[in-house]
């Protein structure tokens, strides 16, 4: 615990401004590297160089600046995604009841006071916005009973997450040495080398990428603001799609051309053999659409039905994927869950010094047990709420596998969760309207698009405590206390931009459209969807079976798991070209010359992140004003 103190500190101080830029700029984490945790670490970075040189007692080591960075991710990720489900759901139906009937019919009587606002009185001046900080400090007592029910909630699904982590993670970093590549830059950026100067600083590589493509944002802000200016287009340049005009060649659905400097140069980072296997099921994905819409099944912009399946059932897909990835890794780790095991049984300590495996469990078991009581109290029967728990906690543990070994740029997949599974294997008609609202309304949470969720950057935090040789318990700790004040920092910050700009609605009215969808059109079990979860998984199994029988066998099924879901369209054509100049560079010029790419990489990166710094940063001092910026989508349509 030696030395946690001070990087805790700063941590503290940080989160709240990491909290405000990520309620405040959504679409500044919408990606694995989250823009808020990086750049302030980048800043703190290069002020504790200025600190070093004047102050030397006082500048933090590479290995506090890393204890920062992975309290920001973890603050970043509880403010982010699930807050934007949280938040709007718990007085959004209240609030809109009147022009949404459907919320007084199907939500409102079953959901729990706990978590969600019934009256729309109190929240009258909170609905009309325009209202002043001070206004929204002296209203607070009406939320905090709210603030207080999400964020236990939220610490109990997230903390049992971090046990898991914790659990997994000798096996992961030591024993399979998964790549971990989006802590590349993090660990680039704090390494200390001679006097304390990070060997990044002085790479001309670096500092040229950095320098164009940090010129080009700026100038692409500036023209964003005076379109007489000239700019660059480094974002979407076209679609694809729109090169066909007739079916089935037209039913690929949306098919960006674009470049996104940062998330292409991420794909340097990943291992070549993932990477080729993202883009290869990522165009055997547009296949299926094509031959879906072949045998009369048209298909929409994303293909698949989102939330009500239909052919070629990508989603479905892409959860037996993801099970099949859970089962695999446990399948893999079975000597370590055997050596966990007889930790837990006989008391046996850690001998790296972590937490005792003993302890972990009992507090992985005690988290679940108190997310299975507030589901119990809130109506729902214990063995559901079991199930529910565990399915996500699976699918957790299958996301934080694949990121920890693809370091994709995105792992979005759209409306996936437990609920999926239920509605497919059950269906609605068996089950109650109360469980189905107090389900889908308290739990949603767990089923968007999981952008931002927390499971990979706690896994990444502890990687980085073992790569800097801190205390695991410290960094265990750091993570821990991050997570509540991550949620209460999100929550405030999106209940004052609540007050001052008007709440956000669309958040209820999807999830009050599907709510109503489901109980007024009852939904049988759906054989297709099964056997599309079964065919997701057995190829998952049949991928590892091959490339355990065939070392260097190319395809990995974790490109697999995420192409088969909607986000890998937003960068394929950035990472085809990463992928073409990555093998010519392998193959030609070898480690030296892999070395100067990520060299390359990271420029590309730190110089897009700042110029998002200075832009999110203007933005926010001048109400949101519309500004350039990186990232795929929000404040600039899916076309520019």
């Amino acid at each position: 615990m030696r030395g946690i103190f001070r990087p805790l500190l700063v941590g503290l101080l940080l989160i709240p401004l990491c909290c405000y830029w990520a309620q405040d700029q959504v679409i500044d984490r919408i990606f694995s590297l989250m823009v808020p945790p990086l750049a302030l670490t980048i800043v703190l970075a290069l002020l504790n160089l200025l600190v070093r040189r004047a102050l030397p007692k006082l500048a933090l080591s590479g290995g506090e600046i890393a204890v920062v960075y992975a309290m920001l991710t973890i603050a970043c990720a509880m403010s982010g995604e699930w807050m934007d489900m949280v938040g709007p759901s718990s007085y959004g139906f209240a609030i809109y009841s009147e022009q949404n009937p459907r919320y007084g019919t199907y939500i409102l009587p079953y959901v729990h006071d706990w978590f969600f606002f019934r009256d729309p009185k109190p929240l009258k001046e909170f609905a009309e916005g325009g209202k002043s900080f001070a206004y929204f400090t002296s209203h607070l007592y009406l939320w905090w009973p709210k603030i207080g029910a999400w964020t236990l909630l939220l610490t109990l699904v997230t903390t049992a997450m971090l046990c898991i982590s914790a659990l997994l993670k000798d096996q992961w970093v030591h024993k399979e040495r998964l790549a971990f590549p989006l802590v590349q830059l993090p660990i680039a950026l704090t390494e200390e080398s001679g006097p304390g100067q990070p060997p990044l600083w002085k790479s001309k590589l670096f500092w040229g990428a950095f320098v164009v493509v940090f010129a080009i944002d700026m100038l692409n802000g500036l023209s964003f603001l005076y379109p007489q200016l000239p700019h660059f287009n480094i974002r979407f340049i076209r679609d694809f799609n729109k090169a066909f005009v007739s079916p089935p060649w037209n039913q690929t659905g949306w098919t960006p051309i674009g470049i996104f400097p940062y998330l292409s140069a991420l794909g340097f980072l990943m291992p070549t053999d993932l990477l080729f296997s993202l883009l290869v099921f990522f165009f055997v994905r547009k296949a299926q659409q094509i031959i879906a819409y072949t045998i009369g099944n048209e298909q929409g912009t994303f293909g698949g039905g989102g939330l009500t399946p239909s052919p070629p059932y990508f989603s479905e897909q892409s959860w037996g994927a993801f099970l099949g990835l859970f089962v695999s890794a446990l399948w893999l780790a079975r000597p370590h869950l055997k050596a966990l095991w007889r930790q837990i049984s006989t008391g046996e300590r850690d001998p790296g010094g972590g937490f005792p495996a003993r302890s972990l469990f009992v507090l992985l078991v005690a988290c679940v047990a108190g997310t299975a009581a507030i589901g119990v109290a809130i109506g729902l029967p214990l063995p559901f709420v079991l199930l529910y728990v565990a399915l996500f906690l699976a699918f957790s543990v299958a996301v934080t596998r694949l990121r920890a070994s693809l370091g994709a740029p995105t792992h979005e997949m759209a409306f996936m969760g437990p609920h999926q599974l239920v509605l497919d294997f059950h269906g609605s008609a068996g089950l109650s309207n109360e469980l189905l609202t107090r389900t889908l309304a308290t739990f949603h949470f767990m089923n968007r698009i999981h952008r931002t969720h927390p499971m990979p950057s706690l896994m990444e935090g502890l990687y980085l405590a073992d790569r800097n040789k801190l205390s695991a318990r410290g960094m265990f700790l750091a993570l821990f206390l991050a997570i509540p004040l991550g949620t209460v920092g999100g929550f405030l910050a999106h209940i004052y931009f609540g007050y001052r700009y008007t709440p956000v609605s669309w958040v209820s009215g999807e999830l009050g459209g599907f709510v109503s969808n489901i109980l007024s059109t009852p939904r049988p079990p759906n054989p297709a969807a099964m056997l599309a979860v079964v065919g997701g998984f057995a190829t998952v199994m049949l991928l590892d079976f091959i490339r355990f029988r065939i070392p260097g066998f190319w395809l990995h099924p974790a490109g697999y798991a995420l192409a088969m879901n909607f986000g890998v369209d937003y960068y394929w054509f950035g990472l085809l070209i990463v992928l073409i100049v990555k093998v010519f560079v392998q193959r030609f010029y070898g480690l030296r010359g892999y070395g100067q790419l990520r060299q390359l990489a990271f420029g590309l990166v730190v110089g897009e992140f700042m110029a998002e710094l200075i832009w999110a940063t203007f933005s926010m001092l001048n109400d949101r004003q519309m500004t350039y910026s990186i990232s795929i989508n929000g404040k600039m349509s899916w076309d520019q």
